[in-house]
């Protein structure tokens, strides 16, 4: 029997109504295995973190505190019949946990935040809407189990942004997961807690933004090394149909991107796409294990984002931008053929945490150019200053800036760079940078940041047809 395993992110689980679409989907896809991933209610996340940051002040703890709970229990007197059986057990656990996160709160006051401590704290979100949602499935009549990812997927010690083992994953799945969902008399719904994992020695660890559907990838992983099926699937639900070509907030009524492999996907969410998170699709891609994005309020419906190894190459896929970037250049004529210049600078940058998502350089390392997030610019700017070789031999001048990327193999073609570029010309607006890939997946096109809107509705114009027949 085929496995499915669903993410259901925070806005899928609002009030009584949501949980309700929870159940229909649960009889949509009754003749499947499932797993259902949870993440936490939403704003829950940001209220641990704020709490956790903010430990000295006892009156603000205390009232996130009391707003946590309240949030959560607002959703289990809406869900379940008062006094019965699951919600008592879903109440006492909410008191359980929060008494448990009292006393995590109590160290921290004395200990300071430390990085564990800090995804101790954050895994307590997903910890308590999970239980919720398997409560109310079991309310129901479905069978359902409830597992905490930290059971079931270890992680490196990369607190905050951990990267799942693997190997030590397939074990625990399989003797964890693979029972439940294999066995032949039962249908059981397997509840696992998003975004969370732990390392070797038993420490919770997060895995950093699109963690919850990074925990469904990793379980569809495990799942398809270790298991007698192999017909396993990821649905993540949304908020939305799916990818859309355009940012609707640039191009209204922009089209929904119904096939893509999982290249064209990575290079899609990694410029900007904030429905999915490229390193979701690592876990998957080996495999060729397909991935469903739809629509929550829409389960029925057949037009959705579909991510596998079918994709029509003859297609531009999408535009995506990144609105709030700085770009950097570092110069230097007296330099001209000097080897390792840009180990230098990236070394330099990548002492300091920062990514670099884009770099144009001269073919001599006179100079060189690379964007990074606006946010990570005055620490990127004051480390090249601080270091002693790039202060005396090279200018360094930034500015910030947008970038436009245009993902699918027909950028190859010299004709559809040429639609671009004309494109842009017609509206007087300068290229400040470009970068393309080896493998011609995409076209990263630097802009002034208030040209941004402009760029990308006479891009659109120009190749309308092209959005106009993806599928």
């Amino acid at each position: 029997m085929a496995i499915i395993v669903m993410k259901f992110g925070g806005s899928c689980l609002t009030d009584k109504n949501a949980f309700c679409k929870i159940l229909d989907i649960s009889k949509i896809y009754k003749e499947v295995k499932k797993v259902y991933v949870a993440s936490a209610l939403s704003g829950i996340t940001d209220l641990l973190l704020k709490t956790a940051e903010m430990i000295q002040d006892d009156k603000n703890t205390d009232k996130n505190i009391a707003l946590i709970e309240k949030k959560h229990i607002d959703i289990i007197e809406q869900i379940f019949k008062e006094d019965s059986e699951h919600y008592i057990k879903a109440k006492d656990w909410i008191d359980d946990k929060l008494s448990e996160l009292e006393d995590i709160f109590a160290d921290i006051k004395e200990f300071g935040l430390e990085p564990y401590y800090k995804d101790y704290v954050l895994s307590f979100g997903e910890i308590l809407s999970t239980y919720i949602l398997n409560q109310y499935l079991l309310s129901n009549g479905l069978d359902s189990i409830y597992i905490p990812a930290n059971k079931v997927i270890i992680t490196d010690d990369e607190f905050n942004n951990a990267y799942p083992l693997y190997n030590l994953t397939n074990s625990r799945t399989k003797r964890l997961l693979i029972p439940l969902l294999e066995n032949p008399n039962k249908n059981t719904i397997v509840c696992v807690t998003g975004f969370i994992g732990r390392n070797k020695i038993g420490y919770i660890t997060t895995l950093g933004r699109g963690g919850s559907d990074y925990t469904a990838t990793i379980l569809a992983h495990s799942l398809y090394d270790i298991g007698d099926d192999n017909n396993i699937k990821v649905i993540l639900w949304k908020d939305v149909d799916g990818l859309l070509a355009i940012n609707p907030k640039y191009v209204p009524n922009s089209s929904l991107i119904k096939n893509l492999d999982y290249d064209e996907a990575k290079h899609i969410a990694n410029f900007g796409a904030k429905i999915l998170h490229p390193k979701c699709l690592e876990a998957i891609e080996k495999d060729k294990i397909p991935l469903e994005i739809r629509n929550f309020d829409k389960p029925l419906e057949i037009n959705f984002t579909n991510i596998s190894e079918s994709s029509d190459k003859d297609q531009i896929k999408g535009i995506s931008a990144v609105e709030f970037a700085t770009i950097i250049t570092v110069s230097s004529g007296s330099m001209v053929d000097v080897p390792g210049v840009l180990a230098k600078i990236f070394k330099t940058i990548s002492k300091n945490k920062i990514s670099v998502s884009l770099v144009a350089q001269s073919s001599s390392e006179i100079s060189t150019s690379f964007i990074i997030n606006e946010k990570d610019a005055n620490k990127a700017i004051q480390a090249l200053k601080n270091s002693k070789y790039f202060s005396e031999f090279f200018e360094i001048k930034w500015e910030n800036v947008a970038v436009i990327n245009i993902t699918g193999l027909k950028i190859l073609e010299t004709k559809t760079k040429a639609e671009i570029f004309n494109a842009l010309f017609r509206k007087n607006i300068n290229v400040r940078a470009i970068s393309q890939s080896h493998d011609e997946l995409n076209l990263s096109i630097v802009i002034d940041r208030g040209e941004l809107v402009d760029a990308i509705n006479i891009i659109h114009d120009d190749l309308y047809e092209e959005f106009k027949g993806l599928n």
